[in-house]
């Protein structure tokens, strides 16, 4: 790619990031402050913020300090929670099979769910400038919520424990997945997906692989039973 065309994508990827930045930001504050709520130092509380850099997998690990876990089993189970990862990975993969393997793995440190959703919107409008939008989006992202892991380990004990707003970013996710729903079987596979979430219950977050599998289980037969061609959807 050109570099006259490599700035141009990589602020398109940081205008992204933009309505993002408030989940992000609340999220991250809450998890800073759930480190150094378990009795974290806050570097101990920062490291864990750029080390793991996944919300979910920060607030299980600090559950499970807090309940005196040994160390093999809260990183098994941060490990299990992001399994999702490998799939958002594998879809992005084509789209960095050209790029160097320093830049694979840094975008795979990179990845979140909301910087998977909006790059993969834009791969499916056929842009070719993927890995520096990726850039973009995603560094401005773990700038954001590094940002907000300290302004929480500094000033979690302001926020009251019964604001539980780590809701926000789920609800963010699903504001950036909705327009990628564009025929049938995506529908479909969205509804399975969240509906298996919901309904099955499995121990350490598994229902979410379940969900995926069974959600991309249903896509797929969909797109064999109705073909766009034939649904025109």
């Amino acid at each position: 790619m050109a570099l006259s065309d490599r700035q141009p994508a990589l602020l398109a990827g940081v205008r992204a990031c933009l309505p993002l930045a408030p989940g992000v930001l609340l999220f991250g504050m809450v998890c800073g402050a759930a480190a150094a709520g378990v009795g974290l130092t806050p570097g101990q509380s920062f490291a864990l913020s750029w080390l793991v850099f996944a919300g979910s997998s920060q607030i299980v690990a600090t559950q499970l300090f807090a309940a005196g876990a040994p160390g093999w089993v809260i990183v098994l189970t941060g490990w299990v929670v992001n399994l999702r990862f490998m799939m958002y990975s594998a879809t992005l993969a084509q789209q960095f099979r050209n790029e160097s393997r320093l830049a694979r793995w840094l975008a795979g440190y990179l990845l979140t769910d909301q910087a998977f959703a909006v790059t993969l919107a834009r791969a499916l409008d056929g842009r070719r400038d993927i890995p520096w939008f990726f850039l973009g989006i995603a560094a401005t992202l773990w700038l954001l919520w590094q940002i907000a892991s300290l302004a929480g380990i500094y000033l979690g004990a302001l926020v009251p424990p019964r604001w539980s707003i780590d809701f926000v970013v789920a609800l963010t996710f699903i504001g950036v997945l909705a327009p990628l729903l564009r025929d049938r079987a995506l529908a479909a596979a969205a509804v399975a997906g969240g509906l298996t979430s919901v309904l099955l219950v499995l121990p350490l977050k598994l229902n979410l692989m379940a969900a995926a599998l069974i959600g991309a289980g249903v896509g797929i037969g969909m797109e064999r039973l109705w073909p766009k061609s034939q649904s025109g959807a």
